[in-house]
């Protein structure tokens, strides 16, 4: 009976994590779309858009962007703001002990980016690359609805 159950929580969470790469493909751009297109009679490629500028304010307590520690991994990377789609998504916030367990039954106490097997920022690190957010760095303390327990 216990064998069971465990393959109906892998099971959930196969289904869950499946269903949230469903919503991420689209809002990280890995779709086809967005790609430089030739322009009319010239024969060149039209330059990529341009990123959005970051106000150099995170909304975490007004903390200004680039005055946390650098990470050892990654500390090139931007910090991810909640107002990031993706984010808003999945549910981030810098801190776990703020998440709204009403909206987010999921989360359980304990649980950080730095517990989360999506986290590759060192043990030490205050931010961290995460695979979910590519190309930008979770606060260690920080929470999402993609979350994954790291391997004991």
């Amino acid at each position: 009976m216990a064998g069971n159950l465990d393959l109906n929580a892998s099971r959930r969470l196969f289904v869950k994590t499946l269903g949230q790469s469903t919503v991420l493909i689209p809002i990280l751009g890995l779709s086809a779309c967005g790609k430089p297109q030739a322009s009319a009679g010239t024969g060149t490629a039209s330059p990529p858009p341009a990123a959005p500028q970051s106000t150099g304010m995170d909304a975490q307590a007004g903390e200004v962007a680039g005055t946390a520690p650098p990470s050892s991994a990654g500390s090139d990377l931007p910090h991810i703001g909640v107002d990031d789609p993706a984010a808003r998504a999945l549910g981030y916030s810098f801190d776990a002990a703020t998440v709204d367990n009403a909206k987010y039954p999921e989360h359980l106490k304990g649980q950080s980016c730095r517990k989360c097997a999506q986290f590759k920022g060192g043990p030490n690190d205050a931010w961290g690359p995460c695979m979910v957010f590519a190309g930008k760095q979770v606060n260690a303390h920080g929470w999402c609805t993609a979350f994954v327990a790291k391997p004991a």
